[in-house]
């Protein structure tokens, strides 16, 4: 593992949880812990954890305004859909979870107080709160939205995104408004984490039957209210009265878009915005100003070359290797990130940390052997990949295309361009329109979540995985059926040579995310999974 890893790995006990303003430095960098099981496991014995939750209002200063600015749009309001990072971000703040997770990546309450696991690890017993209220009309949050909820995530025709990392769930029972009971076919070693995640956020049994969600403004239970959405310009919030761990100091909370980074700075240095998000490390290394912070934080999500292995020539196995063995990850990482973040394997959960390219059999940025590859599987003289580049969300893919074109075209593979903004290229993505795709996606805790909606058979998101792989499906649902650590280390990383093994894609790099923080607030803590649920912390300097 390489220094940074280790570092990437620490502790929790060596995370520092400070607010911003109480910082000394201009500019912080938060590390990533690894955290250990969940308070109550599925398959553990009968557990309760404490009644607290991973957000709550703040008691400092109230803010009359707060803008967030960032690159990119929302590009829909139901959450069970939601893929883009600006949209999880947004919906994560309007509605709330069974569980969520501490900045340490702990299983914490949120609508659930606490809960018990059977000794068989297949039933759950929650106990919800009694005090929450549904933001729309002030109507009492019930068993009953859990039940209604969890029907639709595992109703195929929704098409959530979270159904795969649910489906072991066989039945709920609601013995009272305040009691839900998860029965499952064989105990989830990864269920709390999937039920924290903005793709199992609890939506109103109300909405569901009368078919609005998605349609009519999004109606949830968490510390922010929907007020208004200007496509490609803002989406505003307001602080929830109602919510039960107290209004945020914040009364109105605008996302507002601003295509070009470098204006974020500019916004920054004039007191425009309170936060910034970037994700271009040449802007972030510019920033400067007296009334700010620059924060860096190692994030979850990874940067990857999707493949379509469903198309040809990458159906061949081997077409997909020599591409994965041309590319040097490091030159990448280095031309479209300015080396800021870290070369990595599939896996990037912080405890189960594994060498980068052990199973790919080669050499990465060899490229002699990889169009030796291309010859013997038939493909001397090459070929030319559609290839789908989303803008807006984060700054380095066209770099990283750039880097991938110019490299591959040494063995003979064209990479054909295709730039998108986000709502487009989410659903070409979804549809798996494409042969190659410059990719940004969200990393967890737990390995499963991160490949069992992809690779597991049926998966939710098996479409645009590009693959169907049976050793693939076996090693993550082995991993998800045990609670044994030296197993799971060992299934995961058995997993992780798979994944090169295969090369359904190319995993690069790793990066960091960069805040800049208005030195008129405190309470924001940035998140290795990018989550902004602090932000129901933030008040007044």
């Amino acid at each position: 593992m390489s220094k940074r890893g280790k570092w990437l790995a620490a502790a929790v006990a060596a995370l520092s949880v400070c607010a911003l303003a109480a910082c000394s430095s201009s500019s912080k960098s938060p590390t990533t812990s690894a955290p250990n099981t969940p308070p109550a496991t599925a398959g553990s014995a009968a557990t309760s954890a404490p009644a607290t939750s991973g957000t709550s209002g703040s008691a400092g200063a109230a803010i009359t305004d707060f803008v967030v600015a960032r690159t990119g749009d929302i590009d829909k309001t139901d959450p069970l859909l939601a893929t883009a990072f600006q949209t999880v971000q947004t919906l994560g703040l309007v509605y709330s979870r069974l569980v969520t997770t501490d900045g340490d990546g702990h299983i914490v309450p949120d609508l659930a107080s606490k809960w018990d696991v059977s000794a068989d690890g297949k039933t759950i017993t929650f106990t919800l709160r009694t005090d929450v209220k549904w933001q729309a009309d002030g109507s009492a949050f019930t068993s009953a939205d859990v039940k209604a909820t969890i029907a639709r995530i595992l109703d195929e025709k929704t098409a959530a995104v979270g159904r795969s990392n649910l489906a072991m769930i066989s039945s709920v029972d609601t013995p009272d408004d305040a009691t839900v009971v998860l029965n499952l076919t064989a105990p989830s070693a990864a269920l709390f984490y999937a039920l924290s995640s903005v793709s199992a956020s609890i939506e109103s049994a109300k909405d569901i039957a009368a078919g609005t969600i998605g349609k009519a403004d999004p109606n949830g239970t968490g510390p922010y209210s929907w007020k208004s959405w200007t496509q490609n310009q803002s989406v505003v919030l307001t602080s929830n009265p109602d919510y039960y761990g107290g209004a945020p100091a914040i009364q109105t909370l605008e996302f507002r878009v601003i295509p070009d980074e470098s204006s974020i700075l500019s916004g920054m240095q004039a007191g425009a915005f309170q936060l910034g998000i970037l994700s271009d490390p040449g802007v972030a290394k510019q920033a400067s100003g007296n009334g700010f912070q620059l924060v860096k934080q190692p994030a979850l999500s990874y940067h990857a070359l999707m493949l379509n292995g469903r198309r040809a020539p990458l159906t061949n196995e081997k077409v997909r290797v020599a591409i994965a063995c041309a590319i040097d990850r490091n030159e990448v990482l280095t031309t479209a990130a300015y080396g800021d973040g870290e070369v990595t394997g599939p896996i990037t959960s912080p405890a189960y940390q594994y060498d980068p390219t052990d199973g790919l059999g080669c050499t990465p940025g060899d490229t002699a052997a990889a169009k030796q590859m291309l010859a013997d599987a038939g493909y001397a003289k090459g070929f030319t990949l559609k290839t789908i580049v989303e803008t807006g969300e984060y700054a380095t893919a066209v770099a990283e295309a750039t880097s991938l074109k110019s490299q591959l075209a040494k063995i003979g593979v064209n990479l054909s361009i295709q730039q998108m903004p986000t709502s487009p290229y989410v659903t070409a993505w979804l549809a798996a329109d494409y042969d190659a795709a410059v990719a940004l996606n969200g990393g967890s805790y737990d390995p499963y979540l991160m490949y069992g909606r992809y690779f597991t058979t049926g998966g939710s998101l098996s479409v645009p995985a590009g693959l169907d792989s049976t050793k693939l499906s076996d090693l993550l649902n082995q991993g998800n059926a045990t609670t044994d650590e030296t197993q799971r280390q060992t299934i995961f990383g058995n997993l992780q040579k798979e994944l090169l093994a295969e090369s359904p894609w190319i995993w690069m790099f790793r990066s960091d995310d960069y805040y800049l923080v208005s030195n008129s607030i405190q309470g924001f803590v940035p998140r290795p999974d990018e989550a902004l649920f602090t932000l129901a912390n933030v008040s007044g300097a």
